[in-house]
């Protein structure tokens, strides 16, 4: 009867014990589900803002490669359009250039005849013969000679010189 009782006690106090700890682990079981269900509800908002991110990363290189794409078409027109530019403007100054050529070939004939004695004709007095020499140079206007036919002059040392 002691050991019957005392066996009841053991088994009533293990049961107890076994209930308390069941009832101990059903409760820690039961917290940790509660933070993995926490834990499945941050990591699905992480995976969200994530994948936005992501999206958002793959927008905008995407737009920077537009852009860049573009300012490149862009930059490339306008160097193309300031090369043409340069180029034209380099072809005007060579045309320029030989006009100033053919100036300075026209000013040494010029010369070239003026440095020759005006030749003297019996139909003009001997007074006015200096004069002649020493008459300065009066400019044609630029409608009649361009419109005036090519003369030549005999020239004193043979041949003609156009004037």
């Amino acid at each position: 009867e002691v050991a019957t009782r005392l066996a009841n006690e053991l088994v009533a106090q293990l049961t107890q014990e076994h209930t308390r700890e069941v009832a101990s682990m059903h409760h820690e079981v039961m917290s940790l589900r509660q933070e993995l269900q926490r834990v499945s509800e941050l990591m699905q908002g992480y995976l969200a803002r994530e994948k936005q991110l992501h999206d958002m990363m793959e927008q905008l290189t995407n737009t920077y490669a537009e852009a860049t794409a573009h300012f490149h078409a862009a930059q490339s027109q306008f160097s193309e359009h300031a090369r043409g530019v340069a180029c034209h403007h380099d072809a005007q100054r060579r045309q320029l250039a030989d006009p100033m050529k053919d100036t300075e070939q026209e000013l040494v004939r010029i010369q070239a005849i003026l440095a020759q004695p005006p030749v003297s004709s019996p139909d003009v007095p001997a007074h006015l013969h200096p004069q002649v020499a020493s008459t300065p140079l009066h400019r044609v206007p630029q409608s009649q000679s361009f419109q005036s036919p090519q003369r030549h002059h005999q020239s004193p040392v043979g041949g003609q010189v156009p004037l």
